[in-house]
């Protein structure tokens, strides 16, 4: 790419003074485009190395791990390997880039097999620069200082638990490690918690700007055939991509919300109801009954049962609203002010 002076930039029209930061966002911004054009920047199906990711959210990695190839302080991290295609992808095309991938294999899982598959995978592509941290994604980010040696997260692809305070975790714990010219690819934004936690975090957050946005027309799980294969290609479950403009020198993009709190307002009514970790089982009986399916009704009654008799001997001691879990916490408290 051309380089650009401080003096002949047209930025959204008029001309403006920017510093050597702008040449980078245009890298970012022409990584992303290509992406959109062409998908995978490189394409290993054949030889099996498959997941659950739009090919473009892993054509989009490829190039932008393709931009700190030669800078030793930065690196990659990603929260949520499943099988390893993102990790393996972003690290067999910048083999000088440490790249470290956080997951628990706690969830989507059910054979237990993804670690061991994951491991097979950076072996047998000869991925020796990626680091498989097998870890709660929260207790790896607050432990990052050990794990990064100094380096800076430079591509950060966030596609862990999807619920709105996992996803702000991930944002708000990693902060004090972003690289200066970090990206920040946040996956399934399709989920109306991820874009708000998205948007939450840029109102917080000015330095950071939203450059791009795609979402498909629905989860993958309710689409089939054609369609589907079309969005497989794509950005499936749609895609967040943030970057540090700490010089504001993008306008500011915020994803999609929703106007009506209704949903998040319900989390408080639930986490308050002494059985509400039986919230999923309880909703899928509500939708049996709402829509008179008696087959469905029974066989999600048997499982909320069966999940009522795992809480039992906890939910029971509950009241039956309005539990603060605050039994036992101090009456009061300071911290230590310095002499």
């Amino acid at each position: 790419m051309k380089a650009i002076s401080r003096r002949d930039v047209l930025w959204h029209g008029p001309v403006v003074m920017v510093d050597s930061n702008l040449d980078f966002l245009k890298q970012v911004f022409q990584a992303l485009r290509e992406t959109e054009k062409d998908g995978l920047l490189t394409d290993r199906r054949d030889e099996g190395l498959t997941g659950i990711s739009g090919l473009k959210t892993v054509g989009a990695l490829q190039r932008l791990v393709g931009l700190f190839a030669g800078d030793p302080r930065a690196c990659y991290l990603e929260i949520g390997v499943f099988q390893g295609l993102t990790l393996v992808s972003a690290a067999l095309q910048a083999p000088g880039l440490a790249c470290f991938g956080i997951d628990n294999f706690a969830t989507l899982d059910p054979d237990e097999k993804n670690k061991e598959i994951t491991t097979e995978r950076l072996q047998r592509f000869g991925a020796a620069n990626a680091t498989l941290i097998d870890s709660d994604f929260e207790a790896a980010l607050a432990g990052l200082d050990a794990r990064l040696d100094g380096r800076k997260i430079a591509v950060y692809f966030i596609d862990g638990p999807h619920d709105y305070r996992s996803q702000m975790v991930c944002l708000l714990l990693a902060l004090g490690h972003l690289h200066d010219r970090c990206v920040i690819v946040i996956d399934d934004a399709n989920y109306a918690c991820v874009r708000q936690a998205t948007a939450d975090f840029l109102a917080g957050h000015p330095d950071f700007k939203m450059v791009f946005e795609a979402y498909s027309p629905a989860h993958p799980a309710n689409m089939e055939g054609a369609e589907l294969e079309r969005w497989e290609e794509g950005w499936l479950n749609g895609v967040n991509v943030l970057v540090r403009d700490a010089e504001g020198l993008l306008p500011d993009m915020v994803p999609p919300t929703e106007s009506d709190k209704t949903r998040h307002f319900n989390e408080w009514l639930v986490h308050r109801l002494r059985r509400a970790e039986l919230a999923p089982e309880a909703v899928a009986l509500a939708d049996a009954i709402c829509i008179g399916d008696m087959a469905a009704e029974e066989k999600a009654r048997k499982a909320l049962l069966e999940k009522y008799g795992i809480w039992r001997d906890v939910s029971d001691g509950r009241y039956r609203d309005r539990n603060t879990y605050s039994t036992g916490l101090t009456e009061g408290r300071f911290t230590n002010i310095p002499d």
